[in-house]
């Protein structure tokens, strides 16, 4: 069974991430085949990039570079939800992804991005050559186009039939490839 962690990639005090973040996890619990766990960076709360070392080499020497890299590498597979910044990824979703290399080779990742016209769409075009250059088998990308159309007078996010059923099909690949790159995984490690 994969275990998918679902990341909220912004740690503003009133950001928007939590919400379709906490979505994802309630659809989730209809696709009893994976298990998924939520990740929120804010939580996390790492410094700014600290290590002496780059990543590539895998020593850690800051304990909360080892507990984040235990986390990442028990997962078979990611949804990320992110903001975009300035035509780009959040820092703290950069950072947080710059801390580790090994964790995240040979899982498949998929993004739910919001924001206003692009809804987030130009944070995953850089998401997705970052992604690539660690070895992450990208899967798909729902862009959530101007959020706060699509909240209620309660403040709640309300997403569309089409958004549903794309998170859906998203929770259904991740889970697959997470499961069928497993075997692969753990052989192209060892190599």
């Amino acid at each position: 069974m994969a275990h998918i962690k679902v990341i909220i990639g912004s740690t503003r005090p009133e950001r928007f991430g939590h919400q379709p973040a906490e979505w994802i996890i309630e659809l989730a619990k209809e696709h009893p085949e994976s298990t998924f766990e939520l990740i929120d960076l804010k939580d996390v709360d790492l410094p700014f990039l600290d290590e002496p070392k780059p990543a590539l080499y895998g020593e850690y020497q800051n304990d909360h570079t080892k507990a984040w890299a235990k986390t990442i590498d028990e997962a078979d597979g990611f949804i990320i939800v992110s903001s975009e910044y300035n035509h780009t990824i959040t820092p703290a979703l950069i950072n947080a992804i710059d801390f580790l290399a090994a964790e995240w080779r040979y899982k498949p990742v998929a993004f739910v991005s919001y924001g206003a016209a692009a809804g987030g769409a130009r944070a995953v075009e850089h998401l997705r050559g970052v992604a690539g250059q660690l070895g992450m088998y990208d899967i798909d990308n729902l862009p959530i186009v101007n959020y706060w159309t699509q909240i209620n007078e309660q403040g709640k996010f309300i997403a569309t039939d089409d958004q549903t059923k794309a998170v859906h099909a998203i929770i259904n690949n991740v889970g697959f490839w997470a499961d069928e790159l497993k075997t692969s995984r753990e052989k192209l490690a060892k190599s």
